[in-house]
């Protein structure tokens, strides 16, 4: 059996929206935390920034991919490659600097959405 190409599209204005919508909440979880747990309870804060940069991670792990921009190559990413690698967005979009594993050039790649 052969297994199934995934396919990529575009991210969304709906996906923009989500994502902008799990940082704020967040940041709202760990400023309030910060405020509450800090001084006596600093591991439980601590616990609650990892737990959540866990789970923020894989999900974009799960439902994102990348594409090269030099080459035009999609792939997806480990969780602790998208863990670890440096992200931002610029006027193309959401990005991650990678190394492309098809033309093997160590650039900017887009962030684009796995479809099911």
């Amino acid at each position: 059996m052969k297994p199934t190409q995934r396919k990529y599209q575009d991210p969304t204005r709906k996906d923009w929206v989500v994502g902008i919508i799990s940082l704020v909440i967040f940041v709202i979880a760990i400023t309030v935390g910060a405020l509450l747990l800090f001084t006596d309870y600093w591991y439980l804060w601590l616990v609650l920034v990892l737990g959540g940069v866990v789970i923020l991670v894989l999900r974009q792990t799960r439902d994102y991919a990348c594409r090269c921009r030099e080459c035009g190559n999609e792939f997806e990413i480990s969780f602790f490659t998208n863990l670890l690698a440096p992200h931002g967005v610029d006027k193309e979009g959401s990005w991650q600097w990678l190394k492309c594993p098809s033309c093997k050039k160590r650039t900017k790649v887009t962030v684009i959405k796995i479809t099911k």
